[in-house]
């Protein structure tokens, strides 16, 4: 399979966003710090991905095989039902959250988005929620749960040292804070929850935490700094960091907080289980129940969220944290596996001819 040649739409029109994802990807490539994302899902297969940008010709022969995002925009559908009409070569759809598609349907792009999967070679889904969703929303059994191009090894290789032993204890607060629009995570619940866990602790107890978090819109930074939301809590908005980096970033703190208001990738979960670091997750993603099964809330939930902030605040400062706020072992090193997923990723194209050899593919 390492032969394919792999063409990846990019869901972009715009010339220069396609060539920042292009060079993002390449220079992550070479350095081996390749961030954990649909772009990323070509390297199960290998080494050889040309991007293309959304309106792109491609030719029948250009391809062994083209991945696209399903991500709702008009003129995005229009040109991914193009190709998926051209069935050669064929396209691997990878539908995202259903809230984003959700929020943007109209009657058109309702009939695009069901043409689209109905008639691709492959559907991708992430967690069986995403497939389930889907494969409703057509009325067809046709999603294929994958592996997620995690990498346990390359992940502990990136941190380096994983040891805090600084007085201060350092905790991840949502990456990103959302304070509008569909993704939102209702900050000022989490707020009330950790002034509740942060009470009953000695003045000198409180003054040691230090919490972290990021915004990554002007929407969300004008949200944090408006809103008040660090009023009263030691908290640092950090800057916006390249792959490695956030890594070694994660790596020097001592717990990860980390809701989220849909069933998502679960990047910030994986990356926090490979780190061994305890934490508290919503439960609305798969990944989250399956790596830390301990230690999951439903997003609105108050109590439980300020029951579980108080035993995990608690354990960090006396430096005896309760194990069912750390991640299971096994089920991370499963889930980043790179070389089992990616056989179990390539199997699904193990029918598509030898690349060279070009065939056209009857409707799906």
């Amino acid at each position: 399979m390492s032969g394919l040649r792999v063409g990846f739409v990019t869901g972009t029109e715009d010339f220069w966003r396609h060539y920042l994802v292009a060079a993002k990807q390449g220079v992550q490539r070479l350095t081996g710090a390749c961030t954990p994302d649909v772009y990323a899902l070509p390297r199960f297969l290998g080494d050889r991905c040309s991007f293309v940008r959304t309106g792109g010709s491609i030719s029948a022969s250009a391809f062994d095989l083209i991945f696209c995002e399903l991500n709702g925009g008009e003129n995005q559908l229009e040109y991914l039902d193009s190709l998926v009409a051209a069935q050669s070569p064929p396209v691997a759809v990878v539908p995202g959250p259903p809230e984003i598609i959700c929020s943007r349907l109209t009657d058109h792009k309702l009939h695009l988005v069901r043409r689209i999967l109905l008639n691709a070679g492959f559907v991708l889904a992430y967690s069986e929620a995403i497939a389930s969703f889907y494969d409703g929303l057509i009325g067809h059994p046709r999603s294929h749960v994958i592996p997620w191009p995690f990498d346990y090894d390359a992940t502990r290789r990136l941190a380096g040292p994983t040891t805090n032993a600084a007085e201060t204890i350092r905790i991840v607060l949502n990456v990103p804070l959302r304070f509008g629009g569909w993704a939102r995570n209702y900050p000022f619940v989490l707020k009330a929850a950790l002034a509740d866990a942060l009470a009953p602790l000695s003045p000198g107890e409180r003054q040691r935490f230090s919490f972290h978090s990021f915004v990554y819109s002007d929407e969300d930074r004008e949200g944090f700094a408006r809103s008040g939301f660090a009023e009263g809590l030691q908290v640092t908005l950090e800057p916006q960091r390249l792959f490695a980096p956030f890594v070694r970033f994660l790596a020097s703190c001592d717990a990860v907080v980390n809701l989220t208001a849909t069933n998502v990738l679960g990047r910030i979960t994986f990356l926090a289980a490979a780190l061994e670091k305890p934490g508290v997750f919503t439960s609305n993603a798969e990944i989250n129940g399956r790596l830390y099964p301990g230690s999951t809330v439903a997003l609105l939930a108050p109590t439980a969220l300020r029951e579980a902030l108080a035993a995990l605040l608690l354990g960090l400062v006396r430096r005896d944290v309760p194990a069912r706020f750390m991640p299971d072992s096994d089920a991370t090193r499963s889930t980043g596996d790179f070389r089992a997923n990616a056989c179990t990723f390539a199997r699904l194209f193990s029918e598509l001819p030898e690349p060279g050899r070009r065939t056209s593919l009857p409707p799906a």
